[in-house]
Parts: C-alpha cells; sequence; structure tokens
C-alpha cells in the first residue's frame, strides 16, 4: 500500500499539460515566463520557495518527488543550482532538462570579484554571473528555449505556445522600454549593492553601479573588505547602499553607521511576489523603482 502511494505522489506532484509533460521549474522568475508560455493549457510546478537560497540549497522530499514525477525541467544551469546536478541525473533522469543558461541568443557576462570594480574580472571556477534573468532581453530567450521546448514534448499545443511565446516577448520590449525611461534621470548617479546579483539589470539599462559587498550570500565580506567599502563611502560620493533579506541587518549598520548615505531594498527573485505568470514583470518593475527611488531621492540642487 505505501509502494502504491509513493507512486500516486511521485505522478500527480508536478502539474501537466492534458496528454502533454509535467512541467518543473526551478526558480520563481523563470517559473513565471513559462507559466506564461503555458497560459491555457496548464501551470508549471515551482521547485523552490520564495525564501530558498539557490545558490546553497538543500533538496527537501517534496521537492525530489517533483523532480521524480517531471516529465520536463527547467533550471538556470549549474553555475546557481549546482545542487540540482546530481538529482537532475538520478531523480529527474527520464526527464527532458533545460538549462536556460544555454538558451540560444542569451547573453552571458563574466562574473566579477566582489569590491569596488575597475572592469569585469573572473571570479574562479565559475566563468559567468548565473543572475541571467535580470536583463528582459534575457528573458525573451528564455521564452523562446520553453517554446521550443514544449512545442517539441507536446506539439498538438505547439502553435498555443508560440502564440503565449509572442506575446510575452512583446510584453518584454515594452517593458524595458519602460524601464529605461523610468531609470534615464538617475542613471549616472553611483550606489553600491550588498550581492553582485544584478549584473544584467545594470548591464541592460545602464546604471552607475560602483561595486558589491559579497560576490554571494553565503560568503559573507571579511573586515578588510567593510573597512574599504566604509572608507569609499565616507568620500560622500556614492548615493544608495542597497541591501538584501538574506544579509543581517548588522552588516547594513556597520557600512552605514554615521555616513551620509541611503539604504534601500533589492531583491533578484521576488521574494515577497506571489508567483505566476506577472511575476517576472512585478519583479523587474520593483528593482527598477527600488533603485529610482532611493536615487532620485539623494538628487539635489
Amino acid at each position: 500500500m505505501r509502494i502504491l502511494l509513493l507512486i500516486f505522489l511521485l505522478l500527480v506532484t508536478a502539474p501537466a499539460v492534458a496528454g502533454g509533460p509535467r512541467v518543473v521549474v526551478t526558480l520563481k522568475p523563470a517559473h513565471s515566463l513559462i507559466a506564461g508560455v503555458m497560459a491555457g493549457l496548464g501551470e508549471p510546478h515551482l521547485l523552490l520557495s520564495s525564501g530558498a537560497d539557490p545558490h546553497s540549497h538543500a533538496l527537501r522530499p517534496s521537492e525530489a518527488r517533483a523532480l521524480a514525477g517531471a516529465g520536463v525541467v527547467f533550471w538556470i544551469g549549474p553555475a546557481l543550482e549546482g545542487y540540482l546536478q546530481k538529482p537532475l541525473a538520478t531523480l529527474a533522469g527520464g526527464a527532458k532538462t533545460v538549462a536556460l543558461s544555454n538558451a540560444p541568443g542569451l547573453r552571458l557576462l563574466p562574473a566579477r570579484e566582489g569590491g569596488i570594480w575597475s572592469g569585469h574580472q573572473d571570479h574562479g571556477e565559475q566563468s559567468h554571473d548565473p543572475h541571467i534573468w535580470l536583463d528582459p532581453r534575457n528573458a525573451q530567450a528564455m521564452v523562446r528555449a520553453a517554446v521550443a521546448a514544449l512545442s517539441d514534448l507536446d506539439p498538438g499545443h505547439g502553435a498555443e505556445y508560440r502564440r503565449n511565446g509572442d506575446r510575452i516577448i512583446a510584453e518584454l520590449r515594452a517593458l524595458e522600454l519602460e524601464i529605461h525611461r523610468l531609470l534615464a534621470p538617475v542613471r549616472p548617479l553611483p550606489y553600491l549593492v550588498l550581492h553582485d546579483a544584478y549584473q544584467y539589470f545594470e548591464a541592460r539599462f545602464g546604471t552607475n553601479v560602483q561595486g558589491a559587498i559579497a560576490i554571494a550570500p553565503d560568503r559573507k565580506p571579511g573586515a578588510r573588505r567593510i573597512a574599504a567599502i566604509r572608507k569609499r563611502l565616507a568620500k560622500g560620493k556614492i548615493r544608495c547602499l542597497f541591501r538584501e533579506a538574506r544579509f543581517p541587518a548588522k552588516l547594513v549598520d556597520t557600512l552605514a553607521d554615521g555616513l551620509a548615505v541611503r539604504v534601500a531594498n533589492l531583491d533578484a527573485v521576488g521574494v515577497a511576489i506571489p508567483p505566476g505568470p506577472d511575476a517576472y514583470g512585478q519583479l523587474l518593475r520593483q528593482l527598477a523603482g527600488s533603485i529610482e527611488n532611493c536615487l532620485s531621492y539623494s538628487i539635489g540642487p
């Protein structure tokens, strides 16, 4: 009886298009895009909860069941989700896996070191920055890859996938123009981020980020780096310091204590945004709005 119950759970965990593949997507921004591609046909299963950190996640039993029942798994790729490499080969061995970082036409940027940047720098074994979704043109490439994969696995609904994909790409183009207009007045103003997750957004929209305190949330900065950043902040040219929920408040307080710098929040994955087809647009608008609000508030006569 237990074996039959387990088989049932494995089969029903990942939602499917009627007669089509059971779809699992690992990260909320990508899940949003693929939910849009599947609109009217089914809903993909979001593997990671909002609070999970894809850099250092440990797979839960419910997540393992979802992978075991999947017909296709969309993930960003091993540079971000290294924890998934073995489970994809074992639990999801029969599923088609699509690494969205390999999508045709997608622009990859080299990884950078933390601190104040003078240009792009390679970081260890990680040759590229994995936060690919924060460029809306990369999102277009991800949508096209999803349309191709789903149409191949579910050819009976290929026309619907393509129609949905065309609609999403048109929305992404309009979103890019909207954010360009919003950020135009503050584009030259300098700021710092705590976690170097926003390079694709910065490159696409030309914002003037000066550096990052840490490369990833699980790699906290040392005392020497904190002292160097405080010295830079003390010069008064950095308008804003952007924090993230995964970093302790004490770190932000130490960096900004007694200095004339505004502190605001950034979020690379949309922790507080409900999952679904609208989440991607909400994420980029929230990100752009946080940057514009903090920097414009600092503009003086």
